[in-house]
């Protein structure tokens, strides 16, 4: 079929989904799945208490919007999480197209509507034998996500069929010198690439979003490779992972250059990824045994560069709190922390001297274990 055939097959499939949908109603595209199964069981997982100075729960004042008190509270507290199980479904005669997989008539999102998928008409249509689905929603969101969930992902799709992906968005284009994401594919030589109009004989989906053993098991692949193009690690006390973003949101860090000047001066070295290629982002991370940062997307580089027992201190906006990266670290035998912010002109600042002790902690922590 031409390229031009194949467009209007695309574009046929969506306008026959939207005037299903408008006949008979939304229906979860997982029923009309050939086969479904499980990969890895659910399971039970127990954390560990957070590290943190007495006093530091009490001082938040909201959560992050994707979580919530009771959430947080379990985490800070190490109590027990359910986990789902790691679940497959295959499809045929699949298709994707503006962001959405199609089968059956119906239909699954994938990339969130306010990425605004790129113009279809500006890319081929490639027909594939047997592909796997390696983006998730999160992932296609946020670049913390993608890294610590789609990266790993790719690992487990490239078992079922070629790993495809609708395009991640460029989430500091024109800031740094390179895409950050196609950086990382070469780096972990992962097969991955994306694309946006693609027909699929065959097509495997995946319940994957939860941090699991399944998935901690995959990670440690990731680092296993990034040990083996690097090497022995270098002796390093720890690193600030600066987020450099200057915004005027409860995430604005206002004195982030203080507590830089401060634990450069105590031996600690400063990246600031948003402005760093992947190789300078690793030369200064890796091995590092204390890695200091604020809650975000850039603490994740350290998840797999950091040394295998590292400590995390993530610096907390009061209001704005989520400890999602605790999951990804405890399991791959990391330690975390945390270290609220204090409210301050539209943001938030950290307390110096409260950095310092819970840093502290850490070590006694450490010397314990």
């Amino acid at each position: 079929m031409t390229g031009s055939f194949a467009r209007i097959d695309l574009a046929g499939r969506d306008l026959a989904f939207r005037l299903r949908r408008r006949l008979f109603g939304e229906k979860s595209l997982l029923d009309v799945a050939d086969k479904v199964w499980d990969i890895a069981p659910g399971e039970t997982v127990r954390y560990q208490r957070s590290i943190a100075l007495p006093g530091q729960f009490e001082k938040i004042r909201s959560v992050e919007e994707n979580t919530s008190w009771e959430i947080e509270k379990a985490r800070a507290n190490g109590e027990t999480f359910e986990k789902p199980p790691v679940r497959a479904w295959r499809f045929s005669n699949a298709a994707l197209y503006k962001g959405a997989i199609y089968a059956g008539g119906r239909e699954r999102r994938i990339l969130p509507l306010e990425a605004n998928p790129p113009p279809s008409k500006n890319y081929p249509v490639l027909d594939i034998n047997e592909g796997a689905l390696a983006g998730s929603w999160l992932g296609l969101r946020y670049f913390g996500h993608w890294l610590t969930d789609d990266a790993p992902l790719a690992l487990l799709a490239e078992q079922y069929g070629e790993p495809i992906s609708p395009t991640p968005p460029d989430w500091h284009k024109g800031v740094h010198r390179e895409n950050h994401v196609d950086a990382y594919v070469r780096y972990f030589g992962l097969n991955w690439r994306s694309a946006e109009n693609v027909r699929f004989k065959s097509l495997v989906l995946f319940h994957d979003e939860e941090v699991t053993t399944h998935k901690a098991a995959r990670m440690r692949t990731l680092r296993e490779r990034v040990q083996e193009k690097r090497g022995s690690a270098p002796a390093r006390k720890g690193v600030f992972i600066m987020r450099g973003v200057r915004d005027a949101s409860p995430r604005a860090f206002l004195n982030e250059e203080e507590v830089a000047e401060t634990l450069a001066r105590e031996g600690y070295d400063i990246v600031e990824p948003a402005r760093a290629t992947v190789e300078e982002i690793a030369d200064a991370i890796y091995g590092a045994e204390m890695v200091v940062t604020m809650e975000g997307s850039q603490i994740n580089h350290a998840v797999y560069f950091a040394d295998e027992h590292a400590g995390f201190l993530a610096i907390t906006p009061p209001d704005r709190f989520n400890s999602t990266t605790k999951h990804r670290v405890e399991l791959l035998g990391m330690r975390y922390g945390y270290l609220t912010g204090d409210p301050s002109g539209g943001g938030f600042t950290a307390n110096i001297d409260d950095l310092r002790r819970t840093i502290d902690l850490f070590g006694r922590e450490g010397a314990r274990s």
